[in-house]
């Protein structure tokens, strides 16, 4: 089931390269941090450390994006 966020990513995604690829940063930092914290890689603290560091700003970017787009809906 498709929620709120997803419409609004999809919609932001269409409209907006930058957001698009935010989107897609966002779950490549995903998709490696998961990989490190189940083992199937090797890197040390500091960097993964800086690798989620950079996954919350990208989802900050993110947010904030979408918070502009709903106030513009209002």
């Amino acid at each position: 089931m498709a929620t709120e966020v997803d419409h609004l990513d999809e919609e932001l995604a269409r409209q907006n390269g930058h957001f698009q690829n935010l989107l897609e940063r966002h779950r490549s930092l995903d998709d490696r941090i998961d990989e490190l914290e189940d083992g199937r890689g090797h890197v040390d603290d500091l960097e993964l450390s800086r690798l989620k560091r950079e996954r919350l700003y990208v989802k900050q970017q993110l947010e904030f994006m979408r918070s502009r787009l709903r106030a513009q809906a209002q």
